[in-house]
Formats: C-alpha cells, structure tokens, sequence
C-alpha cells in the first residue's frame, strides 16, 4: 500500500481475516495515544504492574507485579520487545476510564473496557474485517484482522509522531520503581530486523503458533503486511 495516499497497489487474499499476533499492539498503543492526544499529561501518568499483568504469558517487558513506570515509557515496552505484560497493564490503567462493550454494559473490569475501545476505534477507523479479543494478540476465539485492515491502522498510527518514533527506535532503556522506590534498570531491544537496513522505520512484528510470522513494515513510500 502507498503510505501516503492509501492506494493499494497489490495484495494476495488481502481482505481475509486472521490471526495477527502482536500486529494487534499497532492499536493497543493508538488508543493510548488518542488519549494523549487529547490530554498530554497522559504519557506522564505512572502505571503499576498487577499480578494480572506480571502472570501474562509469551513475549514479555519484563516490568515485576508491583513496579512502576511512566506510561510514555511503558509504551516502548509494549512496542520495542512486544511486551504482552505491558499491553494489560495499559489496558488496566485506562480501560476504567473508557467505555463497556455494548454487549456488557455492566462491565467493570477495566481489560474488557479497553479492548471494547479497540473496536470502537476500529469501527471508526473502517477497518471491517478486524475483530479485537485482547490488547496483546494471543490467540483468542474472534480475534482476527486482515493485511488490508492492518496496513490501514498503521497509516493512522504512524500519523502520530510519538507513535512513529517509538517504533522507529531500535533500542530504549528507562528506570522502574518498586513499592519501596527502589529503582531498576531495564532495557528493551526492537524485534523488527528491518530497521537496519536503510528506509525502513517501523512498524511492528508478531507471532504465534496460529499466526505465523507476522510483520507490518514501512519503507521507502509504502507499508506492507
């Protein structure tokens, strides 16, 4: 796809939907950022990890239950090293101030509402073959997008600039508290193998056993799944 005007230029079963892994962070992060976007001093609030968060299975930040860190940081880790981790422990930290899922408008629990803000955003973005089940792209019944929908939602997330220089970054490294302010050092390296090699600057990668090898790339003028 042509990144700046959104033509498609060629495709292969582009419109089937899938499983897509942690492609899914593409909008994990966007809803962060929308919020940010609307109130900067989102990026400076502090997100403390939950059990919930620290038990997450698969690729990991590796920020401990009970630590915390700054969410314009906890970003890279959500991004940079696909942190499952960091992707609820977002979604815990905003979903209580976003709305439920139409099907459960009694819902408290703050995963649920964050991930009904992913599709709400979906929708609004047009992205109709895309369907989110959690903020992190384990495999899940009714979580799936298409390559089509996918390279849309990286034209969009790349609008925004803390977005693209995050996953432009090859490597961050940040401190995180515990409860007793004890600090840690962590370090985050990018699982995107493209950002050496010159024109490309992002976006992001993913897998699992029902993906596969999963990859939204922009280089020179376009993005591709």
């Amino acid at each position: 796809m042509d990144a700046d005007t959104g033509e498609l230029v060629a495709g292969q079963d582009e419109d089937a939907p899938l499983d897509m892994a942690s492609t899914t962070k593409i909008m994990t992060a966007l809803v962060v950022l929308r919020l940010a976007g609307e109130d900067p001093g989102v990026l400076d609030e502090v997100v403390t990890f939950s059990p919930r968060a620290d038990r997450t299975v698969g690729s990991t930040s590796g920020v401990r239950a009970g630590e915390r860190v700054a969410v314009r940081e906890l970003l890279y880790g959500l991004l940079l090293p696909s942190g499952n981790d960091a992707s609820v422990a977002l979604a815990e930290h905003f979903g209580a101030r976003l709305g439920p899922p139409e099907d459960a408008p009694e819902e408290t629990d703050p995963l649920p509402r964050f991930v009904a803000a992913m599709n709400r955003l979906a929708a609004e973005l047009g992205l109709p073959d895309t369907r989110f089940a959690n903020p992190h792209g384990l495999t899940a019944p009714g979580h799936h997008a298409s390559a089509l929908d996918l390279a849309r939602l990286a034209i969009a997330a790349l609008e925004d600039e803390t977005f693209a220089s995050i996953v432009s970054t090859r490597r961050r490294g940040c401190t995180v508290y515990d409860a007793e302010d004890s600090p840690r050092n962590v370090a985050w390296s990018n699982t995107n193998r493209l950002l050496p090699t010159e024109g490309y600057d992002g976006v992001k990668t993913g897998t699992t056993s029902a993906a596969g090898a999963c990859l939204v790339s922009r280089g020179p003028g376009e993005t591709t799944r």
